[in-house]
């Protein structure tokens, strides 16, 4: 707790100092890797170990140690400011991965299928994503990922995945863009394995799509996507189109 005010006020020193150039002391710049991390802090109810964080970074330990401290402030003040703006249910993390698709047609007994298996992953491995943080790393594991490994298909999606995949009776390269939230964490479950600290986070996916380029066309098609119940209004509204997320001002002055 004492480093979080430590942070707090460190930030509140800087931005009133009179002489201070914000803009080429402070940044806000964040890492998909670091959202990862506040992710699990979030998640786990907890701030990160600033220090800890820190000083466990190549460009901490390469420096000299006439810099250390200024950089160790520096990063401190980043990084508390990020986690105090980073929102668990809105700033998802955010994973692409390269896979490997299958189409399989239907039978008299089946409806069509498409499945999919990652590169390099044993079938029955659990797949996970992991985040560096201080000497140690933060591995998610993404709930119900293997749900969405083989797809059934209605008559009427079979027809428009059809005209997408590349070829069928074989497997084809595809993409799998993921998004999820951060849902359980406990940074005090510390596991030690092969001497690297390790500490697991379990995401639930808010949206994921599978996607395919054609070599014909030039273009990338969606085969397939999901969009969760709790992510479903958040989504409509970020692909709407940017005319329609504004009223226009005629409609302010309409009864």
């Amino acid at each position: 707790m004492k480093k979080h005010y430590i942070i707090v006020w460190l930030f509140v020193l800087f931005a009133f100092a009179p002489n201070a150039n914000a803009n080429s002391y402070f940044s806000t710049r964040i890492t998909p890797e670091e959202q990862a991390v506040f992710a699990f802090f979030r998640a786990a109810g907890d701030a990160p170990d600033y220090e800890y964080w820190i000083q466990n970074k190549y460009e901490y330990q390469s420096l000299p140690e006439s810099k250390k401290e200024d950089f160790l402030v520096k990063e401190m003040m980043r990084l508390g400011h990020g986690y105090g703006m980073y929102d668990l249910n809105t700033d998802l993390l955010e994973i692409k991965l390269n896979i490997l698709s299958k189409y399989i047609p239907k039978t008299e007994d089946e409806p069509a299928k498409i499945i999919f298996r990652i590169l390099n992953l044993d079938e029955n491995t659990t797949p996970t994503f992991n985040y560096r943080f201080g000497d140690g790393y933060i591995s998610m594991v993404i709930e119900r990922l293997d749900f969405f490994k083989v797809i059934e298909l209605t008559e009427e999606k079979d027809k428009v995945i059809r005209d997408k995949i590349p070829y069928e009776g074989d497997e084809f390269d595809a993409t799998l863009e993921i998004h999820v939230r951060a849902k359980t964490a406990d940074y005090d479950a510390m596991i030690v394995k092969d001497d690297i600290k390790q500490w697991i986070m379990l995401s639930e996916i808010a949206y994921i799509k599978c996607e395919v380029d054609s070599r014909y066309t030039q273009q990338t098609y969606i085969l397939w996507d999901y969009v969760s119940d709790w992510h479903s209004e958040v989504f409509r509204i970020q692909n709407m189109p940017e005319e329609e997320k504004y009223p226009h001002p005629y409609d302010l002055f309409k009864d």
